[in-house]
């Protein structure tokens, strides 16, 4: 092997473990983003759960108020009325 030859075979090896290491700081970087948008994905989700369960309890609040008038009077004094249909179970809804 000449000289210039041993040269380029050296700087090409240097280039192949340089890009092997940013490689892998890319990689962990990566790995790091993923985990943080996972949390925020969770967090999400968990929101949405509550939410779920918050209008049931509502909704099931509104049916209770029909026949008790306490419930109703809760529900109104946090801004919501009651109707009451006779083809559709009832829902509350905010006052506006």
């Amino acid at each position: 092997m000449k000289v210039p030859q041993f040269y380029v075979t050296v700087a090409l090896g240097a280039i192949c473990l340089v890009l092997s290491i940013v490689s892998l700081l890319l990689s962990k970087s990566n790995q790091t983003l993923q985990a943080q948008y996972q949390a925020q994905q969770d967090e999400i989700n968990r929101g949405n759960a509550t939410l779920q369960v918050g209008q049931n309890v509502l909704r099931d609040m509104a049916e209770l108020s029909v026949k008790n008038d306490k419930i109703k009077e809760v529900l109104k004094n946090n801004g919501y009325n009651v109707t009451v249909n006779a083809s559709a179970t009832p829902s509350p809804s905010p006052a506006k």
